[in-house]
């Protein structure tokens, strides 16, 4: 069996059975590409299905009403789209490709056969809930607490450490493809700040952009220099869940 990306995700939290394989891959549906800067589902859509990220960078997001923007989440291979609007009816978030992607839809109405029929997925689901938003509390502090040259580097090594479950960086140097302009509106910066930023992490030879190819040469250091520590990312299945 191919490995589906519903089953690569999943997969990387416990060993799964081809039982809990079948039953992963009766909710995917036909993978969907979709172009750079499309939008995948707009805010107050109906939320019927859940996504997961075969390939490519997405995000969510959510317009204010004096025009500006709020960046709430970046999504990387192998991530779930829309875990977190499971009880609502309507998406609390638009979600748009930052680069070609390819996803796969799976619906809301088929969880109550996961939840019946397999303890170990149904707490895989709850697991990774419970880390979206670990992520997005960590990101409240980042935005409140952190300089802007902190946050800068804050979230690159979130996402860098989020790469690393589907295996698709090289040690220290990855592509991070986004934009300034997606920077600035998910750190609460401008795009000319997020610039300047880029420069001083450049000047203190902690970390170097080169379009969208991100080098560090000491992780330890960006790590006590941003105050990183992966543990919000670090979740666990508990062992008796684990049939």
């Amino acid at each position: 069996m191919s490995k589906s990306c519903i089953l690569k995700h999943f997969g990387s939290y416990a060993e799964l059975e081809p039982c809990h394989e079948d039953l992963l891959c009766s909710l995917e549906k036909s993978p969907r590409k979709i172009n750079a800067e499309t939008v995948l589902c707009h805010e107050g859509d109906i939320a019927e299905a859940f996504y997961t990220v075969l390939s490519g960078w997405l995000f969510s997001y959510r317009n204010m009403e004096d025009g500006t923007r709020q960046v709430l989440d970046i999504f990387v291979p192998g991530d779930v789209i829309g875990l977190r609007e499971f009880a609502f009816t309507h998406r609390l978030t638009s979600v748009a490709a930052l680069t070609e992607a390819e996803v796969c839809e799976f619906p809301k109405s088929r969880m109550a056969e996961i939840f019946s029929n397999s303890v170990l997925l149904s707490s895989l689901f709850f697991a990774i809930g419970a880390r979206e938003q670990a992520v997005l509390l960590e990101r409240l502090v980042n935005l409140g607490r952190r300089s802007a040259t902190q946050k800068l580097a804050h979230l690159t090594l979130e996402l860098l450490s989020r790469l690393e479950r589907t295996n698709t960086f090289s040690q220290n140097e990855f592509r991070m493809p986004l934009p300034q302009h997606v920077l600035a509106d998910a750190l609460g910066l401008s795009t000319v700040h997020v610039s300047r930023t880029f420069t001083e992490l450049k000047e203190e030879g902690l970390m170097f952009r080169d379009n969208n190819h991100i080098q560090i040469p000491n992780i330890k250091r960006l790590k006590d220099f941003a105050g990183f520590s992966p543990y919000y990312l670090n979740e666990s299945v508990p062992l008796d869940s684990r049939n």
